[in-house]
């Protein structure tokens, strides 16, 4: 049995290849650095309002302030764990 396509042409099936943007390590880690240091900023300007009772909205503010509390200790974790892979590194025998 002949399986053609629409209008007697043959059907040809064709699998594009997407081409994904290649990040590099280094270029994530920068990325998240500068989203970690927009959002510290970003909560010290709003813990710096809410001082001065500019702040109407108490719920976002406390949200804000936790979530550059949240990003920061990432950060500092994602430090401590290359640091201690590097560390182990350099303590291997070659």
């Amino acid at each position: 049995m002949r399986i053609e396509g629409l209008n007697g042409l043959p059907l040809k099936l064709d699998v594009e290849k997407k081409e994904e943007s290649k990040t590099s390590f280094s270029d994530l880690l920068q990325n998240f650095i500068k989203d970690v240091n927009n959002d510290l900023i970003n909560a010290k300007n709003i813990e710096q309002d809410l001082s001065l009772g500019k702040i109407q909205n108490i719920q976002d503010a406390m949200y804000q302030i936790e979530k550059a509390d949240i990003s920061f200790r990432l950060l500092t974790e994602i430090r401590n764990k290359a640091l201690e892979s590097y560390q182990e590194i350099m303590r291997m025998q070659v």
